[in-house]
C-alpha cells in the first residue's frame, strides 16, 4: 500500500504492517515506537500480557504529510 492509495481508499484505521511499509521502517520499529507514545497518530495498550495497537487513517496521512508533528 502506498500513501496515495491510503488517501483514496481512508479506512477508519490501518494495520501497523501497512503504516510501516508506507513509512519505509520495520513493523517492530513502529510497534515499540507507538509502544512508547512517540507518534501522534497512533496507540499502543497492553491488556492481558498481549499489546494492541490503533493508527489513526487521518492522523497517520497528515504526519506522512508534514502537517502534524
Amino acid at each position: 500500500m502506498t500513501l496515495e492509495q491510503l488517501e483514496k481508499e481512508k479506512p477508519e484505521k490501518i494495520t501497523v504492517n501497512q503504516a510501516a511499509q508506507i513509512m519505509g521502517v520495520t513493523p517492530q520499529f513502529l510497534r515499540l515506537a507507538l509502544q512508547r507514545d512517540k507518534f501522534p497518530f497512533g496507540t499502543a495498550i497492553k491488556f492481558t500480557g498481549r499489546w494492541s495497537y490503533y493508527i489513526n487513517t487521518e492522523r497517520f496521512i497528515k504526519y506522512m504529510k508534514g502537517e502534524i508533528a
